[in-house]
């Protein structure tokens, strides 16, 4: 299936959910009501249900949650409702690498500057041991520029819309080295091969 094709089924899917969760949201308290309904034990039980109702929403929200802009060479992007945005100089990115595929593909940025940006973290054995194809091309990197110091950044949320962030850093971070499994997901954001 060709992305696009997907990101509208996927639009289409989380419609359908939350007007799901918000018909059981208001039918269950006004069938509750119209019943008569005097038992605290059901009442509270029904507050329960709908707490969960708000915490898997506010989930959801918060797992489609990408938006993202490249303006003047700064990679500008949110992910998730509860981060802060992240700013992202365009000709310091060094490695794009991707981990896992469709909905859960997970984008690696490893940069040379870390520019008001607190979620870039320095390279450590850990990421290295985690990401073994990212590492061999830090290594590789790393030889060329030992002095350089490096930072990555993962961005997990957002959903198929990963894609088109990928494809929008494919345009704008034309100095980075690209990883096979990003190279392949890049195609899928050109829709050169479907999902």
């Amino acid at each position: 299936m060709k992305i696009l094709k997907a990101l509208k089924r996927e639009r289409k899917h989380k419609k359908y959910f939350f007007i799901l969760m918000s018909t059981i949201f208001i039918l269950l308290p006004l069938i509750a009501f119209l019943s008569q309904i005097k038992s605290v034990f059901l009442w509270s039980y029904l507050g329960l249900i709908e707490s969960l109702i708000i915490v898997e929403c506010i989930n959801k929200l918060n797992y489609y949650n990408l938006k993202f802009s490249c303006i003047n060479s700064k990679l500008k992007f949110k992910s998730g409702l509860f981060s802060s945005e992240s700013v992202i100089l365009c000709d310091k990115v060094v490695i794009v690498h991707t981990d896992k595929f469709k909905e859960e593909m997970d984008i690696i940025l490893i940069s040379t500057v870390k520019f008001r940006n607190k979620y870039l973290k320095p390279i450590s054995k850990t990421f290295l041991k985690k990401y073994p194809e990212a590492s061999e091309e830090y290594i590789r990197i790393k030889k060329i520029n030992p002095e350089d110091n490096y930072y990555f950044q993962v961005i997990r949320k957002g959903a198929l819309k990963k894609y088109i962030l990928l494809d929008d850093i494919y345009k704008n971070c034309v100095r980075a080295s690209y990883t096979a499994s990003a190279i392949e997901n890049i195609k899928i954001a050109r829709e050169q091969i479907e999902l």
